[in-house]
């Protein structure tokens, strides 16, 4: 096989994918987008799936933006998203199985199950100051399948990188110790958080702190809003430091080994027992930067820069082993992201839920 490398990869995805007209997709407009908002696309790159509509079924249940997702291999899904209760299982038809945990969560955001079948579901906190929301977030807590609460990590409302303390936590993972890895770090954050220390973090399954790794910035193994983590066959680690718009790998001793620009700004990833690796991009060429986010400079809402410029959203499927991209689901901007051994993928909106034919913001893609 050819090695096109990092640049290689990007001509490659460019050169395969044509951009033409077409009605409003979903997961775009409907939600108060800005007009500068780049033009609807198709793209020429194989797309062997569709969404299965009207799935699943909330109920009374207010949809909430989608962050975590963890299929049961039978064709449904724990779902950890930002309403109530924020906890839910859903079976393969839909229907709501199991929910728990009202009232815990500031943001949803992380979700992964120990080789225990325990769930770990994080709350990153308030993006900005709300003193609605002083002294509560920057968690991560164990579940059992019941919703027993059997461990919390992090102190309430404290936005700290420390052994003890988290900026606002994003993600994690389970590596082939049973160890859980949390990406820690996520922009925007309060004004009295930490504002640097982006890391990993890594814990036992009983709480205790492993060791960090990592420090805010783009060079070799920092990071800047490190937003999702999966591991692979190998045991390494797949970071997917959104805001650098990259994927970094990092081996078993937690060095950086590779650095993957072509998969697009990730907002969450995946990998399945043989190294499909699924990439959700929920942001590139996107213009809705806050003011705080800017700087002083940059306020005018006219000047805003888009996000990765050049890219655009999806889902892009390939292969961990070496980096190629076979699929690519357009019209879709999921932050959540999973899928099963069955061939099922599980996308999770923030917005443009209205619009979803899915009826909310928990998508399931099947094969055609």
């Amino acid at each position: 096989m050819i090695h096109l490398g990092r640049i290689g990869w990007g001509i490659l995805l460019a050169i395969a994918t044509t951009f033409v007209l077409y009605d409003t997709p979903f997961g775009q407009g409907q939600s108060g987008r800005e007009s500068r908002e780049p033009p609807p696309f198709t793209s020429t790159m194989n797309n062997p799936y569709r969404i299965v509509e009207n799935w699943p079924e909330l109920g009374d249940i207010k949809p909430g933006a989608a962050i975590g997702i963890i299929p049961d291999g039978e064709g449904g899904t724990w779902l950890h998203h930002r309403s109530e209760p924020p906890i839910i299982k859903f079976n393969a038809e839909g229907k709501i199985v199991k929910s728990f945990g009202d009232g815990m969560f500031v943001q949803a955001h992380g979700f992964c199950m120990d080789h225990d079948g325990n769930l770990w579901a994080g709350d990153s906190g308030p993006f900005g100051d709300d003193p609605d929301k002083v002294g509560r977030g920057s968690q991560f807590f164990k579940f059992t399948q019941d919703g027993e609460l059997l461990l919390t990590l992090g102190k309430a409302g404290v936005g700290a990188a420390g052994p003890d303390t988290f900026l606002g936590p994003t993600s994690c993972a389970v590596d082939p110790n049973g160890d859980i890895m949390i990406a820690d770090g996520h922009f925007p954050r309060p004004s009295s958080a930490q504002q640097d220390g982006d890391r990993l973090v890594k814990f036992s399954k009983d709480g205790k702190f492993l060791g960090e790794w990592g420090q805010q910035g783009s060079g070799p193994g920092e990071f800047k809003g490190p937003h999702t983590i999966a591991f692979d066959s190998r045991g390494r680690l797949f970071v997917g430091d959104r805001s650098n718009n990259r994927v970094q790998i990092l081996d078993t001793e937690m060095n950086v080994v590779d650095d993957w620009r072509h998969f697009g700004r990730p907002s969450g990833l995946w990998i399945l027992e043989d190294d499909t690796l699924l990439v959700a991009d929920s942001e590139s060429s996107y213009y809705g930067f806050r003011p705080h986010e800017l700087g002083p400079a940059m306020l005018d809402p006219g000047e805003r820069p888009a996000r990765n410029a050049g890219w655009q959203n999806g889902i892009r499927i390939g292969s961990a082993k070496d980096g190629s991209i076979s699929f690519y689901i357009y019209g879709t901007r999921p932050e959540g992201l999973a899928a099963d051994e069955l061939g099922n993928v599980f996308a999770g909106l923030t917005i443009g839920c209205d619009a979803s034919p899915s009826g909310g913001c928990l998508q399931k893609w099947v094969k055609k």
